[in-house]
């Protein structure tokens, strides 16, 4: 009988049981691990057929577990040995306590900002303004909220299956990040995460493991009764950053994409000097003479078709051509205030008459410095806590205190005279712009020559690309970098935005955040800064 057979091997023996003509019960006590047992067991018209403990009902921590509950995890050696074999190049470990299940959202770290720039996330933007008038207010719940671009639970036989939405959500408050979401698109997920399991008496140790690829995508483990080999080895693993439960172990890089990359600009690139061109949709050759000339003839260089999704993205890295020392980082736009809420208003309102009905707002803004053209002040903003429980203050960012302690309705505005937030970037909007995807970034440096081939001008090739044979490699960041960048002014905005009242077809939206000097504030950004030799 399957039931006499523990979870953890041993034989259970029946130590005593009541019978009557409708019911039965059972007391086991397993030989192994001493653990004990209840069973009931309600008899139907053929029960006497049957053994009844063929089909008793679980009263405790014995539970039918599945494929996706790793009760064979001998040793750490064993959990690094899996997700390895996946790609991971790190990975969280918690030991749950027994409350933690597909229905309670399960506490995994306190900082969701270090979970951005390890795993892929989408986060939920949300669209609001907010007014710097009044120092102190109620806000409503505003949670920042992401979900794994893909997460997956690996099974006993090694096979990863994907969850649905798993998402992680961050409360200020605290702060802390909880997990939330376990079932696969087949609708299952370990039984030992269902509310049934942790509602039983005597539950063995669980353990919840997620890998993190180098592209950020998260591969889960639901250890269940590990050996005393691995929970001795749990126990010798660091903490994770600023996390006092939370475990994390690094498994070195899980292939060579530097090297391949390093070794393809080298063939392809370094020293030469290139026709300006790109590749279409099909992978033909065509000539190119717009402003992204530089960018588009390296992309056709390494075989890369443009995509907007993915700008320069090749093994996973990002790769920039930079033609001067000023470096466009992104270009998200506004999800708050007037910009996002009515953009001819914005426009007209703090733009420019540019001939007889077109506005232009451009003009550099840093950080508290209020700028004379638009007349507006870019500032870091959030709510802190006032003296009152229900009250708050609005508050400037303080790059001295942790960034998830300041991310109630933490955002960058464009802040006028009179307190009215005209343009707003939402932490969710730059924690989708900055993450796990800049996490090794390369910026090589070209020069845009003028071509005076006459046959190859004849043929469309107006410009010339020549590559340096030195590529500023950049890795690992966080948004708190980014922040505390455009805090100090090293990172600021250079907007471009055109309005024009008769024909909207020319009008265009630009919100350029640049960083002055790459080469001398690199450092800023990354962990990791190498000027290397191609």
């Amino acid at each position: 009988m399957k039931k006499l057979q523990c979870i953890c091997g041993g034989k259970r023996e029946i130590q005593n049981g009541i019978e009557n003509r409708n019911h039965s019960s059972y007391k086991l006590i397993c030989k192994s691990c001493k653990k004990e047992f209840y069973y009931s067991h309600f008899k139907s018209s053929d029960s006497a057929k049957t053994n009844p403990l063929d089909s008793c009902t679980l009263k405790s921590d014995s539970y039918n577990l599945n494929s996706l509950d790793l009760n064979d995890i001998e040793s750490l050696h064993d959990v690094f040995t899996r997700l390895k074999a996946h790609h991971c190049e790190s990975l969280f470990l918690k030991k749950l306590s027994t409350n933690n299940n597909d229905k309670n959202q399960v506490y995994i770290h306190k900082s969701i900002s270090v979970f951005n720039s390890i795993f892929d996330l989408k986060f939920k933007e949300r669209d609001e303004s907010f007014s710097v008038t009044k120092r102190a207010s109620k806000p409503g719940k505003r949670i920042p909220e992401a979900v794994f671009t893909r997460f997956s639970w690996l099974s006993k036989n090694n096979t990863l299956h994907t969850v649905k939405a798993c998402r992680a959500i961050l409360y200020a408050q605290y702060p802390e990040t909880r997990l939330s979401g376990f079932q696969t698109i087949e609708n299952e997920m370990p039984r030992s995460m269902s509310v049934e399991y942790t509602k039983l008496a005597n539950i063995p140790d669980r353990y919840l493991v997620i890998g993190a690829t180098r592209s950020g995508e998260a591969i889960a483990m639901m250890i269940v009764d590990p050996s005393e080999q691995f929970s001795s080895d749990f126990k010798l693993l660091e903490n994770a950053v600023s996390s006092g439960v939370i475990k994390s172990a690094s498994l070195g890089k899980a292939d060579d994409r530097t090297n391949d990359l390093q070794t393809l600009l080298i063939e392809k690139i370094s020293g030469k000097t290139l026709l300006g061109c790109r590749l279409d949709k099909d992978g033909n050759t065509i000539p190119f003479t717009g402003t992204q000339v530089c960018g588009y003839t390296l992309e056709h260089a390494l075989g890369i078709k443009p995509n907007a999704d993915k700008d320069g993205d090749i093994f996973g890295i990002e790769l920039k051509a930079i033609s001067q020392k000023k470096v466009t980082l992104f270009t998200p736009e506004p999800d708050g205030g007037l910009y996002q809420q009515s953009f001819p208003e914005f426009m007209k309102k703090y733009g420019y008459v540019k001939g007889e009905d077109e506005y232009r707002f451009t003009g550099i803004h840093r950080a508290n410095i209020r700028n004379e053209k638009s007349k507006l002040t870019l500032k870091i903003l959030y709510l802190d806590k006032g003296k009152s429980k229900d009250e708050f203050i609005l508050s400037d960012y303080d790059p001295k205190r942790s960034i998830d302690a300041q991310s109630r309705n933490l955002r960058v505005a464009l802040v006028d005279d009179e307190g009215l937030e005209a343009a707003v970037w939402s932490f969710e909007r730059l924690l989708n712009s900055w993450g796990v995807k800049h996490n090794e970034t390369v910026y090589y440096p070209v020069k845009k020559l003028t071509n005076d081939n006459l046959s190859q001008i004849e043929q469309g090739y107006k410009f010339l690309v020549e590559f340096d044979t030195k590529a500023i490699w950049c890795q690992r960041t966080q948004i708190s970098r980014l922040f505390n960048s455009i805090h100090d002014g090293t990172i600021i905005l250079d907007p471009a935005p055109k309005y024009v009242e008769s024909n909207p077809k020319l009008n265009k939206r630009r919100s350029q955040w640049r960083i002055n000097d790459i080469y001398r504030d690199a450092t800023k950004l990354y962990d990791e800064v190498e000027l290397v030799d191609l």
